[in-house]
């Protein structure tokens, strides 16, 4: 966003910290008491010309109507409900190395530190007891409102899943797939030497101070940029595999007994064209190890 508005305005804009200009949506630290954005923020999002947010909350939870507060004609279902206020983009990742991030991210932090081990974690972390409580919950909030968004015309529409396991292995057509979500006019030359080797995991590491939360105490010199590896989770899990530890198993057992892959088939539909927008692809690759 930041070179696009370079692009168009020749304004240089820079960031100390990317909360700058895309807060938690979700913290009462950036907003006023009246509902207004509290100043610093509100300032950067009028330099960048658009508002933009970072949240945990689940789909319906969001807001998806104009300030105004008309209702979107025809929709009631806050579940399903196509937005008319913005752009969402939801980011993946697979739910394995989701817990392993989880755990060090809890353990590691001040308020509410999570001091049980990995083991009692990831058994938490599927009966859905930990902060957010479900993630395939979660999952299944966000495939409801795919279901009522998909259309070809990136132009039109309201939402764009990305998958960190994919940007690992093709980031340049991740990164292209947002440009033109968000509509953006940015050079291949800018593209190239600027902003993808800033956008990979070890250049984000080296500059963590932009990047490390601020929104929680952070304990023994804790890098919230810890490792970025795809697979992290399933080694964890097979470190405490033995005794009567059956991690793996367990996971999948869950996935099974919650339906979970019948339910995103039911709500997006058995899709097996090899596409980068096959969102059916993507929600059910977020529970496999293989």
């Amino acid at each position: 966003l930041i070179a696009d508005k370079r692009h168009w305005t020749g304004e240089d804009i820079s960031f100390s910290h990317v909360s700058d200009f895309a807060p938690f949506y979700d913290i009462d630290a950036h907003w006023e008491t009246d509902g207004d954005l509290i100043e610093g923020v509100r300032k950067n999002h009028e330099r960048l010309g658009r508002r933009v947010f970072n949240t945990h909350l689940r789909w319906e939870m969001l807001p998806k109507r104009a300030e105004a507060g008309a209702a979107v004609d025809g929709v009631e279902d806050d579940r399903t409900q196509r937005p008319e206020c913005g752009k969402f983009i939801h980011v993946t990742r697979n739910l394995i190395d989701v817990v392993a991030s989880f755990y060090h991210h809890l353990s590691n932090q001040k308020e509410g530190q999570y001091t049980d081990d990995f083991e009692t974690f990831a058994r938490e972390f599927m009966a859905g007891t930990l902060p957010f409580g479900s993630p395939l919950d979660h999952l299944v909030s966000f495939a409801r409102g795919f279901s009522n968004s998909e259309t070809r015309d990136y132009r039109d529409q309201s939402l764009l899943l990305i998958n960190y396991e994919r940007m690992t292995t093709n980031l340049r057509g991740e990164v292209l797939r947002i440009m033109r979500f968000l509509d953006l006019s940015i050079t291949d030359e800018v593209l190239e030497k600027d902003l993808l080797p800033s956008f990979r995991f070890d250049s984000m590491k080296c500059n963590s101070d932009r990047f490390q939360p601020k929104s929680v105490t952070w304990l023994n010199g804790y890098k919230f940029l810890r490792k970025g590896k795809v697979g992290d989770g399933r080694a964890l899990m097979e470190e405490n595999i033995g005794s009567d530890s059956r991690l793996i198993f367990e996971f999948d057992e869950w996935i099974q007994r919650s339906k979970y892959c019948d339910e995103i088939e039911r709500l997006l539909g058995l899709n097996q064209e090899d596409s980068e927008d096959n969102s059916t692809a993507v929600f059910l690759s977020l529970v496999r190890h293989d």
